[in-house]
């Protein structure tokens, strides 16, 4: 019989095939065009780049499934131990929830605008947050009882709206980073590079924006939830704990993006940088604070 855990490693292996295909998508791609540019005995871009594409989002597709399988017998397992079902009690269960939003996001990406090069950026961050969740010792991976403070019905609407905008905000940095390497290029006059298979700049940074304006409210309806929930946990609705202020930041930091976008019309290079540098601050939000800062959050 299989067990969560199996279910997060088969998930894990699947992403990282599908990331290799991505990246094989692309640079399939880029071997067709400067192919072409060589001579007419040449292939050309959709020759090879069009099963490979197929072939990649139907790996994704199968790691999405795997690792929706893997959260709901991990529901299951603390469902027989504690008596509730949310699969994201600790940092393990949530990264593997950020690995399962991203997806998700990048699918319904993929479908509604039919852009597969997309996924070398973006399914990679799901691939890393499925390898790092991994790295975790094993005490982290396994269903341990809830700690008091967590065992609430708070822990349903409060932890999945806080990591589905954590997960928005990582699509944002991936095509933040899709964005300057397109513009590098085209700079230098690389017609034949990688990048020739990315979509135009101004789609990519329309996409980045997108997913920082659902990442945006999704994160200040968490951090309210997170208030309701402390003052029901420890009697009180703010106390600085370092979780709660680095929320704050992360919150403010693509409110201050936002703002920028519409009042003075950010965009383009500046506004790539800024996602990227938005995502190191949501890493360290959702990673750094837990296990280098102490505070009420400290078992999360």
């Amino acid at each position: 019989m299989f067990t969560a855990l199996f279910l997060f490693d088969l998930t894990f292996w699947l992403y990282l095939a599908a990331v290799v295909l991505y990246i094989g998508y692309v640079a399939v791609g880029r071997t067709g065009l400067q192919l072409v540019a060589e001579g007419p005995r040449q292939l050309s871009t959709s020759d090879w780049s069009v099963p490979v594409g197929q072939l990649a989002t139907m790996i994704t597709a199968v790691g999405l499934f795997v690792n929706t399988a893997a959260l709901a017998m991990r529901a299951h397992e603390r469902y027989l131990l504690t008596g509730t079902f949310a699969p994201w009690s600790n940092q393990y269960e949530a990264m593997a929830f950020v690995a399962w939003s991203i997806i998700a996001g990048y699918l319904l990406l993929e479908f509604k605008y039919g852009i597969k090069a997309i996924g070398a950026f973006v399914v990679s961050i799901g691939f890393i947050a499925m390898g790092a969740a991994s790295l975790l010792p094993y005490r982290y991976q396994t269903a341990e009882p809830l700690v008091p403070a967590l065992n609430s019905y708070w822990i349903y609407i409060h932890v999945s709206v806080t990591l589905t905008s954590y997960a928005a905000f990582a699509m944002a940095g991936g095509l933040g980073v899709m964005y300057l390497l397109k513009e590098r290029a085209e700079r230098k006059g690389l017609q034949s590079s990688v990048t020739a298979t990315f979509p135009n700049l101004e789609t990519i940074d329309e996409l980045g924006y997108k997913s920082i304006t659902i990442g945006f409210p999704l994160l200040a309806f968490g951090i309210i939830l997170g208030a309701m929930w402390a003052n029901y946990a420890w009697g009180g609705y703010w106390s600085w704990d370092p979780k709660e202020t680095w929320s704050l930041i992360v919150w403010l930091i693509y409110g201050a993006y936002i703002h920028a976008r519409m009042t003075r019309g950010w965009g383009g290079r500046r506004a790539a940088i800024y996602a990227i540098f938005g995502l190191l601050m949501v890493v360290f939000c959702f990673w750094g604070v837990n296990f280098l800062l102490s505070g009420l959050h400290a078992y999360a």
